[in-house]
C-alpha cells in the first residue's frame, strides 16, 4: 500500500510543483534587473519572497563591456537574456540533503545515509553533478515519508484527520517552511489533495499526513534549486 501511495503522489505532486517552478538563468544580476509585468504585484505582504510566478529579465546593459583586439566590443550582437519556459533547477546533491531535512523536519532521517549511493554521493575531494531520476525521485519520498511520519506523530496540529481547513493550513505552512517561499494556489490545491482524496483510504491518520508532507517534499521547491 505505501508503495502504490509514493508513486502516486511523488508523479502527481512533483509535476504540479514543477510545473509552475521560478525561471533561473546564470550570471549575476544586477539593479537594473526588472520584473516582468505578470510578476508585478506578487510580493508576499509579510515581506517574503514573491510568488513562483515571478520571472526576472537582464538586459544588455547590465554588467561590464568588454572590449578585444581592433577595440571590438566582444559582447556585440549578443540579445537580450529572457528566462526560457520550463524547469531549469539543479537537483541538490546529497552533501546538502542532510541540511535540508535537519531545517524542515528537525533530523536527519536514518533512511537517507542509507541511501547515500542512490543519491550519488561523491567521493572525498570530488564532485558530481547529481540526476533525476525515478529510482532517485521515489527514494526520496521513501526518505521523506520516514521522516514526515515521525514528526506527524510527535505534533498535536497532525492529530485530526485531514480536513479542508487543516488541510489547506498545514499544507500551506509546511510548503512555506519546506521551499522557503510562499506555494502557489495551485501548489496547495495539489498538497490537499494528497491528504483530502488520495490517502482517503488509509485509516491511520499519522499516515496520511505522512504521505502529504512526504509528497511536499519530493516536489523541485525542496529537492532542488
Amino acid at each position: 500500500m505505501k508503495k502504490i501511495y509514493g508513486i502516486s503522489l511523488v508523479l502527481a505532486v512533483g509535476l504540479v510543483a514543477c510545473g509552475k517552478a521560478p525561471r533561473h538563468h546564470a550570471g549575476a544580476i544586477s539593479a537594473a534587473t526588472t520584473v516582468s509585468e505578470d510578476a508585478k504585484g506578487t510580493e508576499a505582504k509579510d515581506g517574503m519572497e514573491p510568488k513562483a510566478s515571478t520571472m526576472l529579465t537582464c538586459s544588455l546593459t547590465d554588467g561590464k563591456a568588454y572590449k578585444g583586439f581592433g577595440n571590438i566590443n566582444l559582447v556585440a550582437g549578443r540579445i537580450t537574456e529572457v528566462p526560457k519556459e520550463g524547469d531549469r533547477f539543479r537537483v541538490k546533491p546529497y552533501a546538502a540533503l542532510s541540511g535540508e531535512f535537519t531545517r524542515v523536519m528537525g533530523a536527519v532521517p536514518p533512511s537517507l545515509t542509507a541511501n547515500a549511493a542512490t543519491f550519488a554521493v561523491a567521493p572525498e575531494r570530488w564532485y558530481v553533478e547529481p540526476q533525476a531520476s525515478a529510482i532517485v525521485l521515489f527514494t526520496n519520498f521513501r526518505v521523506s515519508y520516514e521522516a514526515a511520519l515521525t514528526l506527524a506523530g510527535s505534533d498535536a496540529k497532525f492529530a485530526e484527520a485531514p480536513s479542508e481547513t487543516n488541510a489547506t493550513a498545514n499544507c500551506t505552512s509546511f510548503a512555506r517552511q519546506a521551499w522557503n517561499r510562499l506555494p502557489t494556489t495551485e501548489e496547495v490545491a495539489a498538497c490537499k489533495k494528497v491528504a483530502l482524496v488520495d490517502t482517503a483510504a488509509e485509516t491511520d491518520i499519522k499516515a496520511r499526513w505522512a504521505y502529504t508532507l512526504a509528497s511536499v517534499l519530493t516536489a523541485t521547491g525542496f529537492v532542488a534549486y
